[in-house]
């Protein structure tokens, strides 16, 4: 959900609940893939999802990312340390699940971070949004903590 639809979200469940439809709203936006916050200015702040405690992914593991080019990695938002298919066959596959849980640990700016057991956030998506500069309140307790 985005800034120009947060207005419908009522009418949306209730046309999914009188078709008996479960339903989920989503409205936790991402900034673009290259660091570019702008997708992040039509994010609606008050419906940002801070409940659900992030508990792993199997990225890497029971899935990957490929890119047009051959390039594998754990998602289409950890992106570091690709390997090219093209020149390693599909046994390059093997090497992911390390590349993975690498990239899942808390480093950076998050590392030390006292919430990280419940952190709302994977890594690589924190990582993101820390490159995008931001706003704490958009993927870290931290910023939950600013607002109140």
């Amino acid at each position: 959900m985005t800034e120009h639809n947060a207005h419908e979200v009522d009418e949306m469940k209730s046309l999914a609940e009188s078709l008996g439809i479960p339903h989920k709203a989503f409205a936790n936006i991402s900034p673009s893939y290259d660091g570019d916050k702008g997708p992040l200015d039509f994010q609606v702040t008050e419906y940002i999802n801070r409940e659900e405690v992030f508990r792993g992914c199997p990225a890497g593991h029971t899935f990957f990312h490929l890119d047009p080019f051959g390039n594998a990695t754990m998602c289409k938002v950890g992106r570091e340390n690709p390997i090219n298919l093209m020149s390693t066959g599909l046994g390059g596959l093997r090497d992911l699940p390390l590349i993975a849980d690498v990239q899942m640990l808390r480093t950076g700016g998050c590392s030390g971070c006292k919430l990280s057991g419940s952190c709302r956030v994977c890594r690589p998506l924190a990582k993101l949004y820390q490159q995008a500069k931001a706003p704490l309140r958009n993927y870290c307790q931290h910023g939950f903590e600013e607002e109140s």
